[in-house]
């Protein structure tokens, strides 16, 4: 009974939780009548339980067929536990009132069953289709939200979240606030570009090689003197490796800068010897007339040596294989020489010398090279080369002395040299101190020219006393000579003029020229040269111009292609032929006018002797002809639109062109009728030229009784009713 109790308790207490829910059902479905009240089944039921112990069976099965509220069964189920209370243990209730009761609840529950089904049943008539929807709405939900929650919470997806809207992002970022972003960027930027160099260097290389340039200008602009600091330690090697890759390049480039100094140098040296010269009657001049005698020497060289005297400039030391400069020295008061780019260009030079110039089987050395008035000395020995780079003519005595120092330095330290890898401290300081002596010999012959023994003085004086007359004689001779060389090298250092043999003489003062050229305007030209050169002498020019045989076949292809520039011209239609300088002219023209340019045009080739014209002069015609009716002189239509355009554009085209406008009528039996039908015909097309704003002085009207040119009786007749129009040059 106690187990039983407990089920029932437990049972009831379960249903209690949906107690309020259940209520709302039960009153829906008493309103629909599908059960009864609660007071009716109550009371029902209450009746029923007094008379259970005579009908249990009967009970059992209207239980089972009438529906039974909660109410119903929880008042049935306390009434029949009081009244299990309420009997004595000393009854006699036998086991069928208990096994009754057990069927009563177990009713009971299947009632309840059974009212849960109809739950779920008027929930789908009420709800339907919309609580289907709203758990598949549910359901799509929970997926959202799962998904969601796999991507805030696992990294991988997170970023595959994000990835798409970091440009976005950063692109706002960077249009809202640069700073900000270029403050983040700053401290890694360096790193970033670092790295990524040393992942993929050539990319990195096409992506900053646009920009390079301009960076470059820019800085150029901002600070040029760190730039400069920049480059300068490179530009020597530079230099030397653009050499070694193309040599032309460098050649062509350094041309227009050394060009110019080197003829302004020759300017300035040009002048300080005419200062000499004209200084000759002095008593420098007369010094200088001596010592050019003494020395066995003429006085134009010794004028020369002084204006350009002999100084070094500089003097390298350089590895013959490597080109590496062992040993530099130069004077501090000239401009200084790049050291690796001089022994760079050297070494090109004597390695171009040595494998193109020289003759196979021959071995020789590259011993100089010359720039207008300066000069390097080269002198090859051992595993290096001495380069001097001088100005003016050196003496026997420099050369010697040169070459012995050289010498001493090849036999004492060729072992070193010979292992020379670029760096100075292996190199002895003997050898600087042997090479810098080479500087200070021209101050030294310069100081033992200024000291004059007294012999030498003795001397002088005697040979100036017996000389004195001499020397005057002389002077006006060399004067003369001097005047004669500078003109005669005026004239060599024009190029049209140095190929023919041209002489300056100094005759009863005048400068006389005697030569053969070509033809008279080389000749003028010659003239004006001398006497820009000279411009206080007289000039007696006897030079001949000699007429020089023309080259037939160029002369032939001369007249061929001024044949075919002449042909070029309206109306003119001509051939030519050369035949031994003379040329024949045959063909057609225009005007007359057009006969005595062809021959004047032809008379100017070189090689034509004689030009033989039999052009004809043959006017340019227009083949326009005018129909008309018969018995009128009124113009077609058709003639209107497209022939009287043809005969303007013609007028328009040959402005010196005049026109006659011939009417024709042929008729035998009324000779005046059809004279002034061939009259009007011609007016008629007068009249529309000059509507269309042609000079009526262009037009000449003329009315003929017989048959057009070109038409006989044998013609059709319509083909007389015309009007001709002729070209004339003749102006009416």
């Amino acid at each position: 009974m106690t187990q039983v109790e407990n089920s029932i308790s437990q049972s009831v207490e379960l249903k209690q939780e949906e107690a309020i829910q259940l209520d709302n059902l039960v009153h829906l479905l008493v309103e629909l009548k599908i059960i009864e009240s609660p007071e009716q089944s109550f009371s029902y039921s209450s009746s029923e339980t007094d008379n259970c112990h005579e009908y249990p069976t009967e009970e059992i099965e209207l239980l089972q067929l009438t529906p039974v509220t909660l109410e119903v069964c929880e008042a049935y189920l306390e009434s029949a536990f009081n009244y299990s209370q309420n009997v004595p243990n000393s009854s006699h209730v036998t086991v069928e009132e208990l096994e009754q009761t057990l069927e009563i609840f177990a009713t009971f529950e299947e009632n309840l069953e059974n009212s849960e089904d109809a739950l779920q049943k008027l929930q789908e008539i009420l709800v339907g289709t919309e609580l289907a929807q709203i758990n598949n709405l549910i359901a799509n939900l929970e997926q959202k939200i799962t998904k969601i929650d796999r991507q805030l919470y696992q990294p991988q997806e997170l970023i595959n979240l994000l990835l798409p809207w970091i440009s976005e992002l950063l692109k706002l970022k960077i249009t809202e606030s640069k700073e900000e972003i270029a403050q983040v960027i700053a401290p890694i930027i360096d790193r970033a570009i670092s790295s990524r160099i040393e992942q993929n260097k050539n990319s990195m290389s096409a992506a900053i090689a646009p920009a390079v340039p301009s960076a470059i200008s820019q800085q150029i602009i901002v600070a040029p003197e760190e730039v400069s600091d920049a480059i300068a330690p490179a530009m020597g090697r530079a230099i030397k490796k653009q050499i070694e890759i193309e040599q032309n390049i460098v050649v062509d480039a350094l041309y227009p800068i050394i060009g110019s100094t080197i003829a302004k140098y020759m300017a300035e040296t040009i002048r300080a010897i005419n200062q000499q010269v004209e200084e000759t009657l002095s008593v420098t001049g007369i010094k200088r007339k001596i010592r050019a005698k003494l020395q066995g020497v003429s006085e134009a060289e010794l004028i020369l040596k002084e204006a350009l005297p002999f100084t070094v400039q500089a003097i390298f030391l350089i590895h013959k294989a490597s080109g590496l400069v062992i040993s530099n020295i130069q004077r501090s008061d000239t401009q200084q020489l790049e050291a690796e780019m001089v022994a760079g260009m050297l070494t090109a030079i004597r390695s171009f010398a040595n494998d193109c110039i020289n003759q196979s089987g021959n071995v020789t050395e590259l011993d100089a090279i010359e720039y207008g008035t300066s000069k390097i000395i080269l002198e090859v020995a051992g595993y290096c080369y001495l380069a001097l780079v001088v100005q003016g003519e050196p003496t026997k005595k420099f050369i010697k002395e040169m070459r012995q120092i050289f010498s001493n330095i090849v036999k004492k330290h060729g072992d070193l040299i010979e292992k020379f890898d670029g760096d100075p401290d292996l190199i002895p300081s003997e050898v600087h101190t042997l090479i810098e002596k080479l500087k200070y010999t021209e101050i030294q012959q310069k100081n033992q020219k200024n000291k004059f023994s007294p012999l030498l003085v003795l001397s002088l004086t005697i040979i100036s006393t017996i000389f004195i007359p001499w020397g005057i004689w002389q002077y006006y001779s060399g004067a003369i000579r001097s005047l004669e060389n500078q003109t005669s090298l005026a004239l060599a250092s024009i190029p049209e003029l140095a190929v023919y043999r041209l002489s300056v003489q100094v005759e009863h003062n005048k400068l006389k020229l005697t030569g053969r050229v070509p033809n008279q305007l080389i000749r003028q030209k010659t003239e004006q040269i001398v006497k820009l050169t000279s411009p206080n002498w007289l000039i007696d020019n006897q030079i001949l111009a000699v007429e020089v045989p023309a080259d037939p076949v160029l002369a032939a292809a001369e007249v061929k292609r001024v044949t075919a520039i002449l042909n070029q011209t309206d109306g003119t239609t001509i051939s030519a032929q050369y035949i031994a300088g003379k040329v024949v002219v045959e063909g057609t023209i225009n005007r007359i006018a057009d006969a005595q340019t062809i021959t004047h045009v032809f008379e100017q080739i070189p090689g034509v002797k004689s030009v033989s014209s039999t052009v004809q002069v043959q006017p340019q015609q227009i083949e326009v002809r005018f129909y008309f009716e018969p018995n009128s002189a009124s113009l077609i239509k058709a003639d209107l639109r497209s022939k009287i355009q043809q005969v303007k554009f013609f007028l328009n085209q040959h402005p010196n062109k005049h026109l006659k406008v011939i009417g024709y009528s042929y008729d035998r039996t009324d000779a005046n009728r059809t004279q002034k039908l061939a009259l009007a015909r011609a007016k008629a097309v007068q009249q529309a030229l000059i509507q269309l704003g042609i000079n009526p002085s262009r037009l000449q009207v003329i009315g003929q009784t017989k048959l057009p040119p070109g038409i006989d009786t044998t013609h059709p007749l319509w083909l007389s009713r015309c009007v001709v129009i002729e070209s004339i040059n003749k102006q009416f």
